[in-house]
């Protein structure tokens, strides 16, 4: 067994005796990986107590994830609780947002310093009434980071660019827009009102997203995640599919 100092944002926690933890954690050094902690929850336990949700700790692992079994949490430092994400349900409920979007997929060890910075920036960007905005920022950056971009500023198929007026098709399957008359007989497509696209749009050039509206920030990271959320082939509980029966 290797031992690795890392960063480590705990998702998972599972009680496993009266003392123990098994815990599922991101890090930057070995990406999305499973640990048991041993007496964590003693009183004078030398981990240096049981590790909570959404609290990002300096670790010290005994790595036995190429075994394909737990790891050992040797030693964990609190750097960071993240109270501005705790101090009303809004806030929280975002944070939540972004733990279940890292547990819908495995994350690589190649991916994990910079799905680390995605989450931590995410997550510190809480409470400052724009949580909508930030959980929109933190689904487009974990695409970008997984190599998918949805083509959102023109038509997948003519390169055509939307007024930004009306409605728009968005293909699931190809992950763009398609404008008539390419949309024609597809059932993987749903629409998306102007201000949504809106909101895509910005993330895609790099735009500030202020002035857009809670709903339009709230219905386009339910897009981003179910998106992101299809590329760990797991499913979200708390993202529904998109409705292609209705608007975004």
């Amino acid at each position: 067994m290797s031992l690795i100092t890392t960063h480590a944002l705990c998702l998972r926690k599972i009680d496993f005796s009266e003392t123990s933890q098994i815990l599922t954690l991101l890090t930057d050094k070995l990406g999305t990986t499973g640990a048991i902690a041993k007496g964590a929850k003693r009183e004078k336990s030398s981990i240096g107590g049981p590790l909570d949700l959404l609290c990002l700790y300096q670790v010290v692992l005994y790595d036995r994830s190429r075994r394909g079994t737990l790891s050992i949490l040797a030693q964990a430092e609190l750097i960071d609780f993240f109270a501005a994400a705790r101090r009303d349900y809004e806030s929280f409920r975002a944070a939540q947002s972004i733990r279940e979007l890292l547990l819908s997929m495995e994350v690589p060890p190649q991916d994990g310093a910079a799905t680390m910075l995605l989450a931590v920036k995410a997550l510190r960007s809480l409470g400052a009434g724009r949580d909508n905005e930030a959980l929109a920022h933190f689904a487009w950056g974990m695409l970008r980071a997984l190599g998918v971009e949805p083509e959102v500023t023109r038509c997948v198929a003519s390169g055509r660019e939307p007024s930004g007026r009306v409605e728009v098709s968005f293909s699931l399957r190809e992950m763009g827009l398609v404008s008539p008359p390419h949309d024609q007989g597809r059932g993987d497509l749903v629409r998306l009102s102007p201000p949504v696209l809106d909101v895509l749009r910005r993330l895609a050039v790099g735009e500030p997203l202020s002035g857009a509206t809670v709903d339009a920030c709230r219905s386009a990271f339910r897009l981003l995640a179910w998106l992101l959320a299809q590329q760990g082939g797991k499913r979200l509980r708390t993202v529904a599919a998109p409705d292609r029966a209705g608007v975004l």
